[in-house]
C-alpha cells in the first residue's frame, strides 16, 4: 500500500476579509497557517481530489461543486473530510471558494507543489500557461495509507480535459462497493 509522505506543509490563509470596494479587491486581515500531512491524513479517513487550477472550467462547473453537493452523503459513508488540492496559493483558494460558495469542502494550498510532485502527480501545462500544476484525480486516504486512487487520463486533443474518473460519483460508487 502506498503511504502519504509524512511532514509536508500546506499553507492557507484564515481570517482575511473579503474582497470589497473598500479593500480595493484585495483580501486584507488574516494570517498564514500551516498544516502537515501527518495533521491533515492521522486518524482519519479522508477524500482528496486534486484539479489543475483554481477559476478553470471543469474545475469550477463541475469537479469542486459536485463534491460540495455531494459531502454528506460521502460523511454517511464514513469519510471524516473532503479536501480540494490545488497547486494554488491560499489567496486564490479562498476566493475561488468563497466566489462558488463553497463551504463543506476544505481548501489543501500546495502553492509550493511539493506534496504533488512527492506523490508523482505534478504535470507541465506551461503549453497553456499554468506552469507545474497537478494532475487531476482523487484519493481515498486512511489514516495515512492511500486505500483508492483515481487517476484520470492524458490529454489528448481529443479530450483535452478528461474528466469522469476522479468525480464524486465515482468515488461514492468504490465507497459503497
Amino acid at each position: 500500500m502506498k503511504k502519504i509522505p509524512s511532514g509536508i506543509k500546506f499553507i492557507g490563509r484564515q481570517g482575511d476579509a473579503l474582497p470589497g470596494e473598500d479593500l480595493g479587491g484585495c483580501p486584507i486581515g488574516g494570517e498564514f497557517v500551516e498544516q502537515s500531512t501527518d495533521e491533515i491524513f492521522g486518524g482519519k479517513k479522508v477524500v482528496v481530489f486534486a484539479l489543475p487550477g483554481a477559476f478553470t472550467p471543469t474545475c469550477s462547473s463541475q469537479q469542486l461543486p459536485g463534491y460540495e453537493k455531494m459531502y454528506d452523503e460521502f460523511k454517511s459513508l464514513g469519510i471524516d473530510e473532503i479536501y480540494c488540492l490545488s497547486v494554488n496559493d491560499g489567496f486564490v483558494m479562498n476566493a475561488w471558494f468563497a466566489q462558488d460558495g463553497i463551504t463543506k469542502v476544505k481548501p489543501l494550498c500546495d502553492g509550493n507543489h511539493t506534496f504533488t510532485m512527492e506523490m508523482g502527480k505534478l504535470n507541465d501545462m506551461a503549453a497553456v500557461g499554468f506552469g507545474w500544476r497537478s494532475k487531476r484525480y482523487a484519493m481515498i486516504v486512511n489514516n495515512g495509507i492511500i486505500e483508492a486512487e483515481f487517476d484520470e487520463p492524458a490529454a489528448s486533443v481529443s479530450d483535452p480535459d478528461p474528466y469522469g474518473v476522479s468525480s464524486p460519483e465515482n468515488v461514492i460508487d468504490w465507497l459503497k462497493s
